[in-house]
C-alpha cells in the first residue's frame, strides 16, 4: 500500500480549493433558502424464497433536502431520509460545497460517486449492493463540456494494518451529453480503493471488514456503465466488479450488473415509461443478494410532481451448494410519488 495517490489526492484538492475560493465572477447567483423532498408510499405483495406471501402498505422513503446559498460560491446541503423498512429518520448527508462548475470541492458526509445506479425501476437495482458508500469524505468534482469526473478520499471502516487514517480513495470520470432530439448518452468508469467498505459489504461482514480479520488488504474494485437514449428508447448498462477475493476466509471475488431498456412517451398529455430489466450477481450470496432478477416496470404521471408506478420482480438465489436456498421469489409493487 502506498501513500503516493493519496498525497497527490489531497494536493490537488488543497491546490484547486485555494485557486476557486479566490476567483470571483461578475454574474451574481441568488442566495437563500431552499427545501425540496420526495414521498414514496407503496403497497407491496410478496412471496419470499421459502414460499410465504405478505402484503403491506409502507412509507417507502421521505427524504427532505435543505439547501443554504450563502453565497455564489458556497452552499451548506442538509437531506434527511427515512425509510420504513430500512432506515430510521436520521441526517443522511450533510456537506459544504465551495466554488462552481468547471470546479467544485464537496466537504462531508456524502455517497462518495463509486458506480452509476441509474435505473427505470422502483427498486435499487443489485449494483447498489456492491456499490453504494456513505462516507465522510473530501470530493473535488469537475465538469467541463461532454467531460465529467470526481476524486475523494476518506477514513473508512476498514483499515489496513490497524492504521486509523485516510487511506481510502477514489475516482472516476465520463462523457455525458444531453439532446431532445437526439442521442442523448452518459458513459463512465469508476474505482474504489477498497470495495470492503462500501455499505452492503460491510454489513455483510459484521459491519467492518476487518472484524477477525488480521493483516487485511483493501480490495480494489471498478465499474463501467453506459446509458443511452434515442427516440425515447433508453439503455442502462452497468457492470461493478471487486478486482481481488474479499478478505472473508471464502475467498469470494463478488461482482454485480444491470441491464435494463425502456421506452418513454406521452398519452394524454402525460409522460409514460415502460421497462425491462436483468440484474444479475456473482459470488455475491454473503451480501444477502439473488444470483438473477428479472424486471417489469411501468411508471406514469398523473400530476405535476407526481407518479405511478408499477413493478414485477422474480429473484432466483444460488443454489444450495453456494450457500443459497435454489428458490425464486416474486415481488409485486405499486407506488406512489410526490417530489415538493
Amino acid at each position: 500500500m502506498t501513500l503516493k495517490p493519496i498525497i497527490t489526492a489531497v494536493g490537488i484538492l488543497s491546490i484547486s480549493s485555494s485557486h476557486f475560493l479566490m476567483a470571483e465572477e461578475t454574474i451574481k447567483i441568488p442566495t437563500g433558502i431552499t427545501l425540496s423532498g420526495l414521498l414514496q408510499v407503496e403497497a407491496q405483495v410478496q412471496n419470499d424464497y421459502m414460499g410465504t406471501e405478505t402484503s403491506d402498505f409502507v412509507v417507502d422513503e421521505l427524504g427532505v433536502i435543505i439547501e443554504a446559498q450563502v453565497h455564489q460560491s458556497a452552499k451548506a446541503t442538509i437531506a434527511f431520509l427515512y425509510e420504513e423498512k430500512g432506515t430510521p429518520l436520521q441526517i443522511d448527508e450533510a456537506f459544504l460545497t465551495f466554488g462552481k462548475t468547471p470546479l467544485n470541492l464537496t466537504i462531508g458526509q456524502l455517497y462518495v460517486p463509486f458506480g452509476n445506479l441509474e435505473t427505470h425501476m422502483i427498486s435499487d437495482p443489485l449494483t447498489l449492493g456492491l456499490a453504494e458508500a456513505q462516507e465522510k469524505a473530501a470530493q473535488l468534482n469537475f465538469e467541463s463540456g461532454i467531460l465529467k469526473g470526481a476524486v475523494y478520499v476518506f477514513n473508512g471502516t476498514t483499515q489496513e494494518k490497524v492504521d486509523d487514517k485516510i487511506d481510502h480513495y477514489g475516482a472516476n470520470v465520463g462523457i455525458a451529453q444531453k439532446s431532445e432530439n437526439s442521442l442523448s448518452y452518459d458513459l463512465g468508469i469508476s474505482y474504489i480503493n477498497d470495495i470492503g467498505d462500501t455499505d452492503g459489504v460491510s454489513a455483510a461482514l459484521g459491519g467492518t471488514a476487518t472484524s477477525g480479520i488480521t493483516n487485511y488488504d483493501y480490495v480494489d474494485a471498478m465499474g463501467g456503465h453506459i446509458n443511452l437514449a434515442v427516440s425515447g428508447i433508453s439503455l442502462y448498462v452497468e457492470y461493478l466488479t471487486a478486482l481481488d477475493d474479499l478478505n472473508d476466509g471464502d475467498n469470494l471475488k463478488i461482482q454485480a450488473w444491470n441491464t435494463e431498456l425502456g421506452y418513454t412517451f406521452k398519452a394524454s398529455g402525460q409522460e409514460m415509461t415502460f421497462a425491462v430489466g436483468y440484474q444479475g450477481t456473482k459470488e455475491s450470496v454473503i451480501l444477502g443478494l439473488p444470483e438473477t432478477r428479472y424486471l417489469l416496470g411501468f411508471s406514469m404521471g398523473i400530476y405535476e410532481n407526481t407518479t405511478l408506478a408499477v413493478e414485477y420482480a422474480r429473484s432466483e438465489d444460488y443454489e444450495l451448494k453456494e450457500g443459497g436456498t435454489g428458490e425464486n421469489a416474486d415481488n409485486f409493487t405499486v407506488q406512489l410519488a410526490i417530489q415538493f
